[in-house]
């Protein structure tokens, strides 16, 4: 009795080990502390969304997904105020973030876009508008 007991932990451990989340994968990609809306909004415009296992990513979703965060990092507000997520009597507090170098940010995001070919972001990031001289 008590070694089906073991047997079933043991599986169940297993099982919890191998799920794969990939909001909990996009969590991990930076330094930077996101709100769950974000994480999900990239997920999907990413169509990684359904994912349920690492092995399913490319090496493209995952840069791209990464390019994504660190864009909205440098998108946002030089400092960000502290966040707690709380449930019940579970609590848990992040301190405010700082952005120092954005320009670093931008530049991280930038190359994995240009390595993956990225227009659609490239476009958006620095429009190939160019500069017009007007005669007077």
């Amino acid at each position: 009795m008590e070694e089906e007991m073991q047997e079933g932990t043991q599986e169940q451990v297993q099982e919890d080990v191998n799920t794969f989340d990939i909001i909990t994968y996009l969590e991990g990609l930076t330094g930077f502390v996101f709100d769950k809306t974000v994480l999900e909004r990239i997920a999907r415009e990413r169509n990684v969304l359904g994912v349920e296992s690492f092995d399913e990513l490319t090496r493209e979703q995952r840069d791209l997904c990464k390019a994504d965060l660190l864009y909205t990092a440098y998108c946002s507000p030089d400092v960000w105020a502290s966040q707690t997520n709380a449930h019940g009597s579970y609590s848990k507090t992040t301190g405010s973030q700082t952005l120092q170098q954005k320009q670093r940010i931008l530049d991280m995001a930038l190359a994995l876009y240009q390595k993956w070919n990225d227009e659609e972001m490239l476009e958006e990031i620095a429009p190939s508008g160019g500069m017009e001289w007007l005669d007077m």
